[in-house]
């Protein structure tokens, strides 16, 4: 009883911070593509790709302009963001394009999009996921799990972010974002949680092997 009294407490005091407006729950971060993802993508072509977490579609975009004719592309991330994304791929002329947009709810992440298009597809679909997301331990860690299960054999998966902590974000960290410390505690919010995910889940399958260090793997069976 003591610790649904405490999610109770710590579920109305995230409702509290809310009251004004959703899109406070999660600060916008901004950035460029990713330069690393864009160049090894033009060496390997895949035709189906999926990026989780978009900030403005830098690294989306970028893609779009290097994938086969043929290709699709799979985006995740919050609804007006992914409708944001799938408007200026449609502009550039990258037509292609599911995109999968999640709620602000503390529960909702990309993860239950994941499940639905495993209900729609028995196979795997992905050949290249990149994974620049939430980068805490218990979203990214179940969503390498589902991935893994829409990744084809030969398939890669790219992580962003290796030694990036809650501590250390300039959006996310408690100093800018209190709401950080009510959700985590100090060891999560210290924890490098894409370099846990990477050792103790990835490096530790033996179905993937390691193409860039601390970055991309490649599926293998």
């Amino acid at each position: 009883m003591k610790h649904i009294k405490t999610l109770f407490f710590l579920t109305t005091l995230l409702f509290a911070s809310l009251a004004t407006s959703e899109e406070k729950t999660y600060p916008n971060v901004i950035c460029g593509h990713n330069w690393m993802t864009v160049n090894f993508i033009k060496k390997v072509q895949p035709k189906v790709y999926a990026e989780f977490g978009l900030s403005i579609g830098s690294t989306a975009l970028e893609v779009s302009k290097i994938l086969p004719e043929d290709a699709e592309m799979y985006i995740f991330d919050f609804h007006e963001k992914v409708q944001d994304v799938k408007q200026k791929l449609y502009n550039a002329g990258f037509n292609k394009v599911h995109a999968f947009g999640n709620s602000y709810k503390l529960r909702d992440s990309y993860n239950w999009s994941l499940m639905t298009i495993l209900e729609q597809h028995t196979k795997p679909i992905f050949d290249y996921a990149f994974l620049d997301g939430m980068h805490t331990w218990e979203t990214d860690g179940f969503a390498f799990l589902l991935i893994d299960k829409l990744l084809k054999p030969g398939g890669y998966i790219d992580f962003d972010d290796y030694n990036w902590t809650l501590a250390g974000s300039e959006t996310l960290g408690p100093r800018h974002f209190p709401l950080t410390a009510k959700l985590y505690t100090n060891e999560q919010i210290r924890t490098r949680s894409i370099k846990k995910i990477i050792d103790l889940l990835v490096r530790r399958n033996k179905n993937y092997k390691e193409i860039v260090k601390n970055k991309i793997f490649q599926k293998i069976n």
